[in-house]
């Protein structure tokens, strides 16, 4: 429920961004390409996402494949202080298997033998906190990026002879520190701006990553005064590797090594 509210939020601030010189809304969506790495789990290695392991078989495969998502982040900008960037991202990986398993998971015993349909939520909000170099043609923007991830891991099927969906989400109270970084510049005479982003946090055995490079092209429509309109396309790749302990958290119920990435293509906006 929470991230529909943040996306509401966030499409209902796009009249006002508009008016405002210092304030800038960015939103896509569109059909990608991702897809899991072989070795991504969840559940300190319960759960093979990627695999197709059939009945009997453990690692307990799920095969689940990235659904199409969206995006929408605004940044603000004050003389004398950082910029403010705030992004809204959903990302959705669902799957499916025939399994079949006895066994006690984040202490309760689950008995499973049939289809078992899972579902990934790895949507977020950042919050970042940047600065821009001084450097002719292209943009450069460092700084810091918060996120807390909105989502969590559910499963249903016929567990214990009944059925029932069985879920564990992430805390909400949990913010992820990152270093971020990104660069982008318009090529001259063709109107294509190319960009990248990267947000990192690498702590001992655990590590948050997540990149991507694409080339957006507006469209010189009668709009673009109020509305830019156009196509993106591009790759991105996340990954979350999250070991028994985070710093002083203790993450031993979300252990997990998860490995998305692909290329994607969509419309675009900026306000």
């Amino acid at each position: 429920m929470n991230k529909w509210i943040v996306s509401a939020v966030m499409v209902l601030a796009v009249p006002a961004a508009s008016a405002k010189v210092l304030m800038s809304i960015d939103a896509g969506a569109g059909y990608n390409l991702n897809s899991l790495a072989d070795d991504s789990t969840f559940i300190d290695g319960t759960f093979d996402l990627a695999g197709d392991q059939s009945a009997a078989s453990s690692p307990y495969g799920l095969g689940m494949e990235a659904q199409n998502g969206f995006y929408g982040w605004a940044k603000i900008s004050l003389p004398l202080l950082p910029d403010v960037k705030l992004k809204f991202e959903n990302l959705v990986l669902d799957g499916s298997n025939t399994v079949t398993f006895s066994e006690s998971i984040l202490g309760e015993t689950f008995a499973t033998n049939g289809k078992v349909d899972s579902s990934l939520d790895l949507t977020h909000v950042d919050l970042g906190l940047t600065i821009g170099l001084p450097i002719p043609v292209v943009d450069i923007d460092l700084g810091v990026n918060f996120r807390a991830l909105l989502g969590g891991f559910s499963a249903t099927g016929v567990i214990n002879g009944t059925q029932q969906t069985k879920e564990v989400l992430f805390p909400s109270a949990t913010i992820i520190p990152m270093a971020y970084v990104s660069a982008a510049a318009t090529i001259p005479g063709v109107g294509v701006k190319l960009g990248g982003e990267l947000s990192t946090l690498p702590l001992g055995d655990s590590n948050i990553t997540d990149w991507n490079i694409k080339g957006t092209w507006f469209a010189p429509l009668p709009t673009s005064m109020l509305v830019k309109v156009g196509v993106e396309a591009g790759y991105r790749r996340f990954n979350m590797t999250i070991a028994d302990k985070v710093a002083w958290l203790d993450t031993s119920d979300f252990q997990s090594n998860v490995t998305v990435g692909g290329f994607f293509v969509g419309a675009a906006l900026h306000f």
